[in-house]
């Protein structure tokens, strides 16, 4: 029995070793994942699947995907298991990343986490409950509203939290790569906006830990030390143990993972 794990992120996707960019089209992205899973010469058993964006109720459909607005409306589930004739699941980034980082990285054994990507996107994540009675689910930390902060959202807000710290939305405001700025002042700007945010997200959530993930504050280890934010409840901020694979190592948790403890 062979089962895959799939990883369909906002810039890239990863499928069984393989890197590739993630097709903006929903149709030739859906032929690129099911090519790659066929030329490892593999029948697979059963395929777990994180998303870079929100799954229906069902976990069948995608619901919201800002960053991939042609996905929205499709049934990735449906689609991908007829293609490989076999069972599939999905589930967002995020929650993904969080069932990673709890079965095998830095969140074992907490009872109250969460996990906050930081990308193409920002995508939040929270676990409540002790051993298999549990509750995952996504939230929409990542456009809580930051007070002063009037730029335009993808999501259609104005001030979410993501406009100052992913990815794609800094990109388009300082018309350049975030690799390539070196501004200090950019950075402590960025690390205090996460800092808040962060902070607002443990409380209202009810969190003690959440793991970080993603490409930029994984790269960006200067950050860390301007992260944590004294609060009410302590909260305990930790790098994702697993990095940039977390979202695959959940993708495959998710295969064992009872369908009603997920919340899409």
């Amino acid at each position: 029995m062979t089962r895959l794990a799939v990883d369909i992120g906002g810039t890239h996707t990863r499928v069984a070793g393989r890197r590739f960019a993630t097709e903006p089209g929903y149709a030739a992205q859906l032929a690129a994942v099911v090519g790659a899973i066929r030329s490892t010469g593999v029948t697979p058993s059963a395929v777990g699947v994180s998303f870079a964006g929100r799954l229906d109720p069902t976990g069948r459909s995608v619901a919201v995907s800002l960053n991939l607005p042609d996905y929205a409306g499709r049934p990735l589930r449906d689609d991908l298991a007829a293609a490989l004739s076999c069972p599939v699941r999905v589930a967002h980034d995020a929650t993904c990343g969080l069932l990673g980082e709890h079965a095998k990285g830095s969140l074992r054994g907490e009872d109250r986490c969460g996990y906050v990507t930081l990308s193409t996107g920002v995508g939040a994540a929270l676990r409540l409950g002790r051993g298999t009675h549990f509750v995952a689910m996504t939230t929409e930390a990542g456009h809580q509203l930051v007070a002063g902060n009037d730029r335009p959202c993808a999501c259609g807000q104005r001030g979410c939290l993501e406009t100052l710290t992913g990815g794609r939305a800094l990109e388009r405001h300082t018309g350049q790569p975030l690799s390539t700025i070196d501004d200090d002042r950019f950075w402590r700007d960025y690390a205090d906006a996460l800092a808040a945010g962060l902070a607002n997200f443990a409380l209202v959530a009810g969190v003690e830990a959440i793991a970080l993930g993603g490409a930029i504050i994984l790269r960006r280890p200067e950050l860390w030390h301007r992260l944590t934010r004294p609060t009410y409840v302590p909260l305990r901020l930790v790098p994702a143990e697993l990095g940039e694979d977390a979202p695959l190592a959940g993708a495959a948790a998710l295969l064992d993972t009872d369908e009603q403890t997920i919340l899409h």
